[in-house]
């Protein structure tokens, strides 16, 4: 009797250490490979290119330059489930895409991609990223042609922007739509209506290729940022927070602790000691806050 007992918890020990490898294989997260996941893009664009159009710059020229209204959107409700960081991670990057700018540069003969982030809000191919993300494409320099721009999830669902459906250049917002081919059940991200100074948020995006990057901090200061061209300056509101990002960032989403949208990644702005002694003391990193994406949509 003693020797069954003996080989039975034997059994059931050695079964409850299969159980508990299995499920931490489950949930152990893989790593990126970037270069394969630009590759793939690559190969993505084409096939969409071969199935339908992207929109051109000069309908995004158009666009842009128009003065658009306000769009209607089908938005989730905002969370209030408090959600740990890798669970933040996974539920944001669900709906985060990699922005891309398809063109042809006057050196070669290949397809190159100018990649930047962005995010969906909208189940039916609706997403948001900066103004000036958009006007790369539309008004394109240096001899480059542009050929589409295009948004890419992170399952690997690639699909071409269509329209521009609102923009500002003042608050450095654009709203797209996505040629979705009847797809009506991608990912989103609520809106929060505002956040907070102190409140702790985190931002995904693409900074230099390093796709969906992870990084938390702390929302630091709403200011009126002094921006605009030298002959016509105007003041737009923005929320500083201490996560990192870098070029590539541009468009994504900052949420909060409970994964809703607080706010979007805009630009950085180093603050120097002087002029005499130009060391950098501070890197500003500056996010369009949710309050100014309200004001292009129609709640």
């Amino acid at each position: 009797m003693k020797n069954f007992s003996s080989t039975r918890f034997v059994k059931i020990l050695v079964l409850s250490i299969s159980l508990s490898l299995v499920s931490s294989l489950s949930i152990a997260q893989s790593f990126t490979n970037d270069a394969k996941l630009q590759e793939r893009y690559q190969k993505s664009i084409d096939s969409v290119l071969a199935k339908t159009n992207t929109i051109s710059a000069e309908e995004s020229q158009k666009s842009l330059l128009d003065t658009l209204n306000k769009v209607n959107l089908n938005l989730v409700k905002p969370s209030k489930k408090k959600l740990v960081p890798s669970d933040i991670y996974e539920y944001v990057k669900r709906a985060t895409v990699i922005t891309a700018c398809a063109y042809l540069c006057p050196r070669c003969s290949h397809t190159h991609l100018s990649e930047s982030s962005g995010y969906l809000i909208d189940a039916k191919g609706i997403m948001v990223t900066n103004y000036h993300v958009m006007a790369q494409y539309a008004f394109m320099k240096d001899g480059n042609k542009p050929v589409g721009f295009f948004a890419r999830l992170a399952d690997g669902r690639t699909y071409a922007v269509k329209a521009i459906l609102a923009a500002s250049k003042k608050n450095d917002l654009a709203v797209l739509q996505l040629e979705t081919n009847g797809a009506a059940n991608l990912p989103v991200l609520p809106l929060a209506h505002s956040a907070k100074v102190g409140d702790h948020v985190y931002v995904v995006g693409h900074p230099k290729g390093m796709h969906y990057f992870f990084s938390q901090g702390n929302v630091t200061n709403k200011y009126f940022e002094n921006a605009g061209d030298p002959n016509n300056k105007f003041f737009r509101e923005m929320m500083t927070i201490s996560a990192d990002y870098a070029t590539g960032s541009s468009g994504g989403p900052v949420v909060d602790v409970h994964g809703n949208v607080v706010g979007t990644v805009s630009n950085t702005n180093m603050l120097m000691h002087s002029d005499a002694n130009p060391s950098v003391q501070m890197v500003v990193k500056n996010t369009v806050p949710v309050e100014s994406l309200w004001k292009l949509i129609s709640k």
